[in-house]
C-alpha cells in the first residue's frame, strides 16, 4: 500500500469537542531514538550554520536504520542503498513523480514489508526510492515524510535530545503540556492536501509565506521573490556559495544574503544569512523555513488542530 493523506479537516472537528482548552497530559508519547546524541546529525551541505535535523532509527524490514524526520516532504522515501542493502524488490506498476529543484522526475518504486517508527507500524508499502546528496547517500536509509507524520502530533527538542510522536486521541489536536502563557507560542498553520505545512511570518519586514521543513538544514528564500523583500539583484550576481540538493539528487547553485531579519509569531526576531536558490514552481510558499531557525527550538506540530507551538528548548533530555 501506498500511505493516503488524512482527512485533517474532519479529524479536527471530531477531536476538537473533547481537546478545546485541554493540553496533551504530561508524559504521553512515543519517544524515538535520535540516530546521534543531541541529534547532530545534520549533513553540512550549505557551509557553516546550519541546523540540526531530526535523524531516528526506524525499523525496515528488522534492520534498524536512520531516516530524516522531514515535514518539508509529503512522501516517505527510501534511498538507492538503503534499498539495495534490504534487497527490496521493486514495485512493477508503481513509480512515483519527484519534483524538485531541477524539475520533476518519475522514480522506481520499492515494496517494503514492514515500517516502524516507535510503536507506529506500517505494512506492505510502495514507497519511491529517490537519491539524495553524495554526502546524504549512505548516512541516511531514507526520509519520513507528512504521508507518515500526520498520523499524529510531532514534539522535537534536538538540544535536549527529544523527538516524539503523539497519537494518543487526548493529544491529537491537543495543545502541548508546557507553560503556554510563558515564553510558548502557537501560531496558526495551513496543511496543504499533500500534508505540507505553511505558516505565515515576516521576511525584512514583509509577510511572506514559509513551508516547514525540518528537513532542510537551512532557511531558503525562492530567488525569483528576493525584490519583494528588499534584497537588491545585485544578491544574485556575485559569484554562488555553493551548490544546494534537492529531492532525487537535483542540484542548483545558490547565493547567500547576510543579515536578513525574520520574525515568527510575535517574540521571535532573527537576524540572520539566508541563503537564495531556486524553489519548486510548484511550492506555494516564498521560502522554506529550515533548521537553522526551528533546531533550537522547542517544536510542537498538531496537523489535526493546525497548529505549530514553539518554545525555547529546555536543554536537557
Amino acid at each position: 500500500m501506498t500511505p493516503r493523506p488524512f482527512s485533517l479537516p474532519l479529524l479536527a472537528a471530531l477531536l476538537a469537542a473533547g481537546t478545546a482548552g485541554a493540553a496533551c497530559p504530561p508524559g504521553e508519547g512515543d519517544r524515538l531514538v535520535l540516530a546521534a546524541p543531541a541529534a547532530p546529525a545534520a549533513l553540512s551541505l550549505l557551509g557553516p550554520g546550519p541546523g540540526p535535523v531530526p535523524v531516528v532509527l526506524a525499523q525496515a524490514d528488522g534492520a534498524a536504520l536512520p531516516f530524516a524526520l522531514d515535514t518539508g516532504s509529503s512522501l516517505t522515501m527510501l534511498r538507492p542503498g538503503a534499498a539495495a542493502a534490504l534487497n527490496l524488490p521493486f514495485d512493477p506498476g508503481r513509480a512515483t513523480p519527484i519534483t524538485g529543484v531541477g524539475g520533476t522526475s518519475r522514480m522506481p518504486n520499492a515494496l517494503l514489508r514492514h515500517f516502524q517508527i516507535g510503536r507506529r507500524a506500517f505494512r506492505n508499502l510502495s514507497l519511491p526510492v529517490a537519491p539524495g546528496s553524495s554526502e546524504d547517500e549512505g548516512r541516511l536509509a531514507g526520509i519520513i515524510g507528512a504521508d507518515l507524520l500526520q498520523a499524529g502530533a510531532l514534539e522535537l527538542d534536538l538540544p535536549a535530545g527529544r523527538a516524539v510522536l503523539h497519537d494518543s486521541p487526548a493529544c491529537l489536536a491537543a495543545p502541548p503540556p508546557w507553560p503556554i502563557g510563558g515564553p510558548a507560542e502557537g501560531i496558526a498553520v495551513e496543511v496543504t492536501p499533500a500534508g505540507l505545512v505553511i505558516l505565515p511570518l515576516r521576511l525584512n519586514g514583509q509577510p511572506a509565506r514559509a513551508l516547514l521543513d525540518t528537513g532542510a538544514e537551512r532557511t531558503v528564500l525562492r530567488q525569483d521573490r528576493i525584490a519583494g523583500f528588499g534584497i537588491p539583484a545585485a544578491a544574485l550576481r556575485a559569484p554562488p556559495a555553493g551548490t544546494v540538493f534537492g529531492t532525487g539528487g537535483e542540484a542548483a547553485a545558490f547565493h547567500i544574503h547576510e543579515g536578513a531579519t525574520l520574525r515568527l509569531g510575535e517574540g521571535m526576531v532573527a537576524a540572520m544569512p539566508i541563503v537564495i536558490a531556486p524553489l519548486p514552481p510548484s511550492l506555494p510558499v516564498d521560502l522554506v523555513l529550515g533548521q537553522d531557525v526551528l533546531g533550537t527550538r522547542r517544536l510542537w506540530l498538531s496537523y489535526a488542530a493546525r497548529r505549530l507551538w514553539l518554545a525555547p528548548s529546555t536543554g536537557r533530555p
